[in-house]
């Protein structure tokens, strides 16, 4: 008869018996992941599974099949093999560089499945002599809510991230990090049980240690020049008592996009990049909204220009806060698409075009152009959707400004996206209270 290991401890023996795989890890976490480019799922998901899956060792190199299930709460299942009250989930694989062969599962989250994950593991497709694991169970922990807001200073290899946290948690937060994954190098997940499926993920390429200040500068040597990475500020909550204590079972990831800016890439001149502020997006599923870049500059002026960064898409929508002076200029220096930028400007009830074919390093002077007071919003259109800008990075375009006198600059700049299936219809980011323009648009 085959033997079966029943593990519901961390380990697996990585020699408990010869030609069964080998794991270590199980996990269950109720995860809430905000807008993000690395291709993982938004809203409120559970997500399961276990820790570097690896083959026998008397049969390297073997491919493992993997599936779970769980029995929902309320019912007695019996074996899982044959007893339909079991609802079964292929595992998929993803390699991650910091945490290799990763097998999980994801769905949204159900009440009624909050119970352990039953994990099977076998060299053979119909999970015969399968290695059985069993994770920890999710309880009625509630989900943990996103930061609050997220500050980005410094467009170099070393960011400094800060946030503030929300305002009340259900469960508190033993655990904030920060991860950090390489979405120009994805890594590609694949099913292993079931007809084939593979899709790309970001790859997880490194983590801080756990944090206890709500400030983290990045050490040299994490980031790279010419790589877009997706970057997180991560609250968890921690299990207490048991084999399983001080593991993770609810976690909320607020997620931006970040691209450091080589200066040596950058037209003369440009130095001293401002970077938003911005508020994490729970989810773009059917919507057409996006993140909230504020600024808070505090030496802005006539004489001196004063590059802000925020995501793009197609185009930005700026707009001066209250109290600031009015944009004197306004400068692209960044070549996006064919380099060449549309102004428009408010004429109090509509926008109209005041420039074609800007420049990229040309300067449009406002108070040239009939507005001898500066003006107070204005737009630049005209990025080719085709040039693929990424509309959550928060170093994917720099833009120049002038005021018409000094001050401070708390105005915010939002990304412009078009609706594909009608180019010429604009949609604007939401910007929140108080927000420069209001449309509804037909969701597709």
């Amino acid at each position: 008869m085959k033997k079966r290991l029943i593990v519901p401890g961390l380990l697996v023996a990585t020699a408990a018996i010869a030609g069964t795989p080998t794991a270590n890890s199980p996990f269950y976490i109720r995860q809430a992941n905000s807008a993000n480019s690395g291709n993982h799922a938004t809203g409120d998901i559970v997500v399961w599974g276990i820790q570097d899956v690896q083959p026998p060792a008397d049969m390297p190199g073997a491919y493992v099949y993997g599936t779970s299930g769980i029995c929902p709460a309320g019912l007695t299942c019996g074996a899982f093999a044959t007893d339909p009250s079991w609802i079964k989930q292929r595992l998929f694989e993803r390699d991650w560089t910091l945490l290799p062969h990763q097998y999980y599962g994801s769905r949204p989250y159900d009440a009624s499945l909050t119970g352990a994950w039953r994990l099977l593991l076998s060299t053979n497709a119909n999970f015969s002599g399968a290695v059985s694991i069993t994770t920890p169970t999710l309880g009625n922990v509630d989900a943990m809510p996103f930061v609050n807001s997220m500050t980005i200073s410094g467009a170099g290899l070393t960011p400094t991230i800060s946030w503030t946290l929300p305002a009340s948690t259900p469960d508190g937060i033993d655990q904030m990090r920060i991860r950090v994954q390489d979405v120009t190098h994805p890594v590609t997940v694949e099913s292993r049980n079931g007809p084939p499926t593979s899709f790309q993920q970001s790859d997880l390429i490194w983590q801080s240690p756990v944090l206890t200040s709500t400030s983290f500068t990045l050490p040299a040597g994490v980031l790279q020049y010419g790589t877009s990475y997706a970057i997180s500020i991560d609250l968890a909550h921690t299990r207490t008592g048991g084999v399983f204590a001080g593991t993770v079972d609810a976690r909320s990831s607020s997620y931006f996009d970040f691209t450091p800016i080589n200066p040596a890439t950058l037209p003369a001149g440009v130095t001293n990049i401002a970077l938003p502020t911005l508020t994490p997006v729970p989810t773009t599923s059917g919507l057409l909204a996006g993140p909230v870049y504020g600024f808070n500059v505090g030496s802005v002026g006539p004489n001196q220009v004063t590059f802000i960064d925020p995501v793009v898409a197609v185009g930005f929508s700026y707009a001066t806060g209250a109290g600031d002076p009015n944009f004197k200029t306004v400068q692209v220096p960044s070549s996006v698409g064919d380099g060449l930028y549309e102004v428009w400007t408010w004429d109090g009830s509509a926008w109209q075009l005041s420039a074609a074919d800007l420049a990229a390093g040309a300067s449009f002077d406002f108070t040239a152009h009939g507005f001898t007071a500066g003006v107070d919003r204005f737009q630049i259109r005209g990025i080719e959707a085709s040039a693929a800008v990424n509309a959550f990075d928060v170093t994917g375009f720099v833009t120049g400004l002038t005021f018409v006198a000094d001050g401070s600059f708390t105005g915010t700049m939002q990304a412009i996206t078009a609706d594909v299936p009608e180019p010429a219809t604009w949609a604007l980011w939401l910007l929140g209270a108080g927000g420069l323009l209001t449309r509804r648009w037909r969701q597709t």
